[in-house]
């Protein structure tokens, strides 16, 4: 069984480095797609999708009030 467990463990260092191989990945596609002229002509399956999501919804006044909250904290701590 130590083999099995040793495999197991093996796997899951070689997933771990799989999502954040993909996760760099993803944002240098998106600094390709904003420094780009052109802005199609690289199409990140995720950014895409991200977009799709995001495009269209409205913030309720409270959630803007807590992202203005959250901002004038961080900047009073950086400060």
């Amino acid at each position: 069984m130590d083999i099995l467990r040793m495999l197991r463990k093996e796997e899951s260092k070689l997933l771990a480095a799989q999502d954040k191989v993909a996760h760099r990945l993803a944002g240098l596609r998106g600094a390709i797609n904003a420094l780009s002229g052109d802005r199609h002509t690289i199409r990140a399956h995720a950014v895409v999708a991200a977009h799709k999501v995001l495009r269209g919804k409205k913030l309720s006044a409270a959630h803007r009030a807590a992202i203005k909250r959250g901002i004038a904290k961080a900047r009073t701590g950086k400060a």
